[in-house]
């Protein structure tokens, strides 16, 4: 029972502010037995309780991008936080409590999505619909994990409400996460076709809902990691085509929210506040600062320099990220330049890969390059999606971390150090977790 307990209590901390422009109905945001899912109304607010989960400081509206990026050679711990200090050295505790709340938060919203897809089935309301909530939340699901599988390796699969069940799952190997992953997204693409939330034309709101093209994009992504180049240059390569996305001229307007180039991120707004600006920005609390590594990857010329700004006291600060008062800035989760990339990479050796990387080069008015490398598209993706939360990640799948850490922290980078510690809390509260700490800690 005090695993239960646990776990319910934990489904009350982590939970957000009504999005009242995202859409009409309020969102459950603590979903329970006694929680009426009886309409497509309330099927609805129950998703919404979903992305809500998202928009959390332990999500997307601060860790999901501030943590890959103070891991790596991005970010540099500028603040006071001494857990945050741990993840600079690359020195984290089991018990480091900032990492205890991403773990918590993400699966406080994988219970939500769980809870939907079970309900969901004995709610009568019309198929379409019902397809559309359950690829939705199909594709939130998969999100979740696959954030989780990128920090800490071999992972809880959570596939069920039961919390007595919840609370005795051991880790679940990569491989058969990676496997859940692809059939679930798989499943999300062929549910979501021809949904348009995001489309060519539609509202911006709507790029803050899953349809077949962020669902499609996150698995090229996905793909990307497993290792399978070939499948997910085919699905960036179908975003691309057919999904009516397009690059603005100007970088900097694709962190305005709504733009083209978005195909999926996270909605904010003066209730629903991001976080990012406030821990990134000298006006704000300053806990995260570009690093020198990272300032000095831009080329002489780079347009995308600018995203970085010494405006403020001659400190540098991440600009993507704007709104610090009132914390509206969107976090993208997806966008076409990943995908021009994510092909490049699958079609290294041809002159289609230097096509795609030159037309990222193109619009921060660089020269084009022949005869790409995967450095090239390394070095590409470095800058053009720094403070999004890919450089880490594209260090460890590509097996240049050693390399890179061995040299940022020479005093305190191991190699086991490429994985999160399983929270200590974690550990403690559930039996079959224990012995299987991450190496290392």
């Amino acid at each position: 029972m005090k695993n239960l307990r646990i776990l319910t209590i934990l489904l009350t901390l982590f939970v957000a502010t009504s999005c009242e422009d995202f859409i009409t109905e309020e969102p459950f945001l603590i979903i329970t037995d006694d929680t009426a899912i009886i309409d497509a109304a309330s099927a609805q607010s129950a998703l919404l309780g979903a992305y809500s989960a998202l928009q959390s400081a332990n999500a997307y509206s601060n860790l999901s991008i501030t943590t890959p990026g103070v891991l790596s050679d991005e970010l540099n711990h500028s603040g006071s936080f001494p857990t945050v200090k741990e993840m600079q050295d690359n020195e984290v505790l089991p018990n480091n409590v900032t990492q205890q709340g991403y773990w918590t938060a993400y699966y406080a919203g994988i219970l939500r999505t769980n809870i939907i897809l079970e309900k969901i089935e004995t709610v009568e309301i019309p198929a379409a619909t019902k397809s559309i909530i359950i690829g939705q939340a199909k594709y939130l699901r998969a999100l979740m994990h696959f954030d989780l599988l990128k920090l800490y390796g071999d992972i809880p699969l959570i596939t069920t409400s039961s919390l007595a069940t919840n609370s005795n799952i051991g880790r679940t190997p990569s491989a058969d996460v990676y496997a859940f992953l692809i059939s679930e997204l798989t499943e999300a693409a062929t549910l979501l076709d021809n949904v348009d939330y995001g489309a060519a034309g539609r509202d911006a709101e709507d790029r803050s809902r899953a349809n077949e093209w962020a669902v499609k994009a996150l698995l090229a992504r996905v793909q990307l990691y497993k290792g399978d180049k070939a499948a997910a240059g085919a699905l960036a390569n179908d975003v691309i085509t057919n999904g009516g996305y397009t690059l603005p001229a100007t970088y900097s307007t694709v962190f305005n929210g709504g733009s083209s180039e978005t195909i999926f991120e996270i909605f904010s707004s003066v209730n629903d506040q991001n976080g990012i600006a406030f821990q990134v920005r000298v006006a704000g609390r300053y806990e995260y600062a570009p690093s020198a590594e990272m300032i000095a990857a831009f080329e002489s010329g780079d347009l995308r320099a600018s995203i970085i700004s010494t405006a403020n006291a001659g400190k540098p600060e991440v600009a993507k990220y704007k709104d610090v008062a009132t914390g509206t800035d969107r976090t993208i989760v997806s966008r076409l330049a990943e995908m021009f990339l994510i092909r490049a990479e699958a079609n290294l050796g041809s002159a289609s890969a230097d096509a795609d990387l030159n037309v990222v080069r193109a619009r921060a008015g660089l020269a084009p390059k022949t005869g790409v490398s995967l450095n090239d598209v390394l070095q590409e993706r470095f800058v053009e999606l720094c403070f999004e939360g890919h450089r880490w990640n594209d260090l460890i799948r590509t097996q240049t971390v050693n390399q890179v850490m061995s040299v940022i922290n020479p005093l305190t980078w191991e190699e086991t150090d490429v994985l999160l510690p399983i929270p200590q809390r974690e550990i403690d509260n559930n039996p079959a977790l224990a012995g299987q700490q991450n190496p290392g800690y």
